[in-house]
């Protein structure tokens, strides 16, 4: 599944609609949640995980899904079971069903009338029967009705004209939908019927047996029996859907042709072009990579409307529609390789999750972090050009920020209640647990990693795997043990620094390695954790560039270097480890002056993201730390230009005051307006995402941060073209896709009210999400008293969905780090944060807090926490969500405090002794 990462949220949570909340069923109800209060004996509710007592083998069924209809679905299941005992109880899951029958048969006796009633509010139900049944194989006869849900479980939207009704069960929420045994380690075959309108498209995870018609206009659509798979993974959906057949030709690893299609809203069918051509290669990177041929029967592709994810139902994929269908006429390259990155994604899970599945939820990384990986990997090999691996290794950034937190958690953490299933999707089990994977690629070697993948899916093909399991595979495969090092960066928190001292003393020159838990200034973090780090550096000796590589497994150790003393060193090899790094002052000066245009990309980037976490540490002086970095702006790599410019965004709004602002204005349009002038307004053909997206960048930081008069008055123009300011009409074409935020941005802020009602005319106009997408955010920055109250009205009413209003509030992609922005942002949620808790999905509603992204005062994150006590109950896994905000906020208080007076020194003197020195990387 691909879930949003800040500072830019993904498509997924601006796109879906607001999903209407339907009326109850009509079927006679399960005893309410509550209603029997949890005994205090050996029957008391089983909260986590299921007893083993009772396994499912095999599930048929048979559901009636009427998009039209307001109470939502009906259905009746028959679950084959095996009872390891004889019982007279059984635990299961069911969730606001209405059951209306329940009998449990043993074979070869008489089928026996029980009652189920949910006893917890998660879903936790009691089949009470009569008498005791079994032991033996017994069949689980229910019939049941479900509301459609808040984008889970059960769920439709409306499309123009016309519902789609679709489901949504990771992690916990195919007990929305049907009584099941609600766990990933119940891997059984599925038979699924559907009852549906004749004239709408209804697929499932399997393909399709038979279609016969049925009453009243409607035809039962029968699919044929999956290979085994977990009621997380189970899906149907129905709709009004334009299909576009596109089969997989066979390749050197699969013999035949796999039937694939798209499936589309009504209309839409042109714009799943990219689509086709991005999963036919990406499929067939990975089978090469995994050695066998994609592991179901068929493969669709689904841009389900009203949903904000992407999922990787086995045969069947899910996607926000933002995330499979693009417009070039909309859109840039951006959204093209965010759909590769996303299909390649949720393809991988098909092997990595799908086939062989996660026995409990503390195991999500098996999942989410292979899928992480190898998309990467595999949108890489097929356009290189792309730079899919700069883009992770910036996801990779994000993450060890998350991991510096004392709030952060280890990526093997057991859960306590039901509700902290979602807090195991974040940065720890996407982007952490990638970063890993590719450290310990390099470590092993390519060659060895990958056989030690293929293994262990072949050993747990149709059932379970685990931590254990996936690393003695990888051990055994490459010679040596990988889980004891793996498994220090598993079960502890925290990201490592690696400090690192050249010794030419002696005989023989050296690097003398020691390393402690990376924490920012003003941290509750204990400072603790000791990590087994495989270390690999680049230097400069005997005339050559040379790599040596060691396991740092105490806090100290040495790395010799037989060459002699290096002329400088570079700590972080290829930019494969999890683990910031320092050097001595010496040594950093001389990798800055003598090695760093001989570093790739991706090491520069290293070095960048080093720098920063030294000076957040306190380790590196303000003034040290920003030489550094803004001698990178003019780097011919794009990715590395980029560099500073948190920085100098920073120091505007939060560091330096008011009658300071002039100089760090001057410095940004002094770095940033030469990049500029190069690159130009508009993109050329050819140019690479990472120039695209740098000319975004910059284009922000001059409007912005630098009020360069010049680029705020051309951003206003093209702004208000787009808007159709003058004639009221949309002109995509007016500004590049990447710009088209911010120009709206600053036309909405310079030229008031005609710009805001130009953009929330097209936004109600518009003929797609991708242009929404655009149009919204661009309100928020309304700086105007009067159209700030306007942009609160939009926000509180419901001309937009719900996910598509919340989206324009918190995204930060136009109008980044201004403080009056936060304060906005903070002050609609406090008004809004009930009525956005009721109508978002749960998954999402537990992520508000997110909207104090950006905040930086203790009076800021005393405001988050006042707002959010007393609502996690509403809000269930909230919790960790706001005590991480907090402390970002507080930690970026610290630093504030820390950094004020030496940035307002550092910035008076960069302006009167001219622009930095120039940093050239590889052309």
């Amino acid at each position: 599944m691909r879930r949003a990462a800040p500072p830019r949220l993904h498509p997924a949570l601006l796109a879906a609609a607001l999903l209407a909340l339907a009326s109850r069923a009509t079927a006679a109800p399960v005893s309410p949640p509550g209603a029997a209060p949890a005994p205090r004996d050996a029957h008391r509710p089983p909260l986590l995980q299921l007893p083993g007592e009772v396994r499912p083998v095999r599930y048929a069924l048979d559901v009636e899904v009427l998009p039209d209809r307001e109470d939502g679905i009906r259905g009746r299941a028959e679950i084959a079971v095996v009872l390891e005992r004889s019982l007279a109880r059984i635990w299961l899951h069911a969730r606001d069903l209405a059951v209306a029958e329940v009998t449990v048969e043993v074979a070869g006796g008489p089928r026996v009338a029980g009652r189920l009633t949910q006893v917890h509010p998660t879903g936790v139900a009691r089949l009470d029967l009569p008498r005791a049944v079994g032991p033996g194989p017994a069949t689980i006869r229910l019939a049941w009705s479900a509301r459609w849900g808040p984008g889970t479980g059960s769920f439709r939207a409306r499309d123009g004209d016309a519902f789609y009704a679709s489901t949504q069960f990771e992690a916990v929420d195919a007990r929305r939908a049907f009584p099941c045994f609600d766990e990933p380690r119940f891997k059984t075959p599925f038979e699924v019927t559907l009852t549906v309108p004749a004239g709408l498209v209804a697929i499932s995870n399997a393909p399709e047996q038979a279609s016969e018609p049925a009453a009243g206009g409607l035809r039962r659509v029968r699919f044929s029996a999956t290979r085994p798979i977990p009621t997380y993974l189970v899906f149907w959906t129905v709709g009004p859907y334009d299909v576009v057949d596109a089969p997989a030709p066979a390749n050197g690893v699969r013999r035949a042709p796999l039937p694939v299609r798209y499936l589309v809203p009504r209309g839409r069918a042109g714009d799943a072009a990219f689509a086709r051509e991005a999963g036919q290669a990406l499929l067939a990177e990975l089978e090469r990579w995994f050695g066998t041929p994609f592991p179901y029967p068929k493969l669709d592709h689904v841009a389900l409307p009203g949903f904000p994810l992407a999922m990787e139902n086995p045969g069947a994929i899910s996607y926000v529609e933002s995330a499979l269908l693009f417009d070039p006429r909309r859109q840039g390259p951006d959204e093209r390789r965010s759909i590769a990155d996303t299909m390649a994604h949720e393809m991988s899970h098909h092997w990595f999750g799908d086939l062989v599945t996660l026995p409990w939820w503390t195991e999500i990384w098996l999942n989410e972090s292979f899928a992480q990986w190898m998309g990467t990997r595999a949108v890489q090999r097929w356009q290189p050009s792309w730079g899919a691996d700069v883009a992770a290794a910036a996801g990779t950034a994000r993450a060890m920020r998350q991991d510096e937190l004392a709030t952060t958690r280890a990526i093997l953490k057991p859960l306590e209640r039901i509700e902290e299933v979602e807090g195991q999707f974040d940065a720890m089990s996407y982007q952490k647990g990638a970063a890993l994977l590719g450290m310990i690629e390099r470590w092993v070697g390519e060659a060895p990693f990958r056989e030690g993948v293929r293994r262990y899916l072949a050993a747990h093909a149709d059932g379970t795997g685990s931590t254990d399991a996936l690393l003695a595979a990888i051990s055994a495969a490459a010679g040596r043990d990988v889980a004891g090092p793996f498994r220090t960066f598993l079960s502890q928190p925290g990201v490592p620094r690696v400090e690192a001292a050249v010794d030419c003393g002696g005989p023989g020159a050296r690097v003398r390695l020691r390393q402690a838990r990376a924490l920012p200034r003003g941290s509750a973090a204990a400072p603790g954790g000791a990590w087994s780090i495989p270390v690999c550096v680049r230097y400069e000796a005997a005339g050559a560039v040379r790599e040596r590589c060691t396991l740092l497994d105490e806090v100290e150790g040495t790395l010799a270097l037989p060459e002699g003393c290096p002329a400088w060193l570079m700590p972080d090899a290829g930019a494969a480890g999890y683990y910031a790094w320092a050097l001595a002052p010496a040594d950093l000066a001389r990798l800055r002056a003598r090695g760093l245009a001989r570093l790739s990309t991706l090491e520069r980037l290293s070095y960048a993201r080093s720098v920063a976490a030294a000076e957040r540490a306190g380790a590196l002086p303000y003034a040290d730390a920003m030489d550094a970095l803004t001698a990178l702006a003019r780097d011919r790599q794009p990715e590395v230009a980029a560099a500073p410019i948190e920085a100098l965004e920073r120091a505007r709004e939060w560091l330096v005051p008011a009658a300071d602002r002039p100089a760090v204005e001057a410095l940004a349009r002094r770095l940033y307006r030469p990049v500029l002038a190069r690159l130009g307004w508009a993109a050329r053909p050819g140019e690479s995402s990472a120039t695209r997206d740098l000319r975004a960048r910059v284009v922000r930081l001059l409007a912005f941060t630098g009020r360069d008069p010049a680029v705020r008055r051309e951003a206003a123009r093209r702004g208000a073209a787009y808007a159709g300011v003058a004639d009221g009409k949309l002109h995509p074409e007016a500004v590049d896709p990447e710009l088209a935020p911010i120009a709206l941005a600053v036309a909405v802020q310079d030229l008031g009210p005609p710009a805001f009602e130009a953009v929330l005319a097209r936004a109600r106009g518009a003929p797609d999400l991708a242009t929404r997408e655009r149009l919204l955010p661009a309100l928020a920055a309304a700086d105007d008293p009067g159209l700030a109250r306007r942009f609160a009205a939009v926000v509180a009413g419901d001309e937009f969905p719900l996910l598509e209003r919340v989206g324009a509030v918190l995204d930060l992609h136009a109008v980044r780090g201004d403080a009056a922005f936060v304060a906005r942002r903070l002050a609609l949620l406090e008004d809004e944060v009930d009525a956005w808790a009721a109508g978002l999905p749960p998954y999402l509603a537990a992520r508000l807090p997110a909207v104090a992204l950006g905040a930086c005062s203790g009076e800021d994150a005393a405001r988050v926490e006042a707002l959010f006590a007393g609502r996690a109950a509403a809000l269930p896994g909230v919790e960790p969500m706001v005590a991480r905000a907090v402390e970002q906020i507080r930690l970026c208080a610290a630093g504030r405090e820390a950094d004020a007076r030496p940035a307002s020194e550092w910035f008076a003197r960069a302006v009167t002794r001219g622009a930095p020195s120039r940093a050239r990387g590889p052309r």
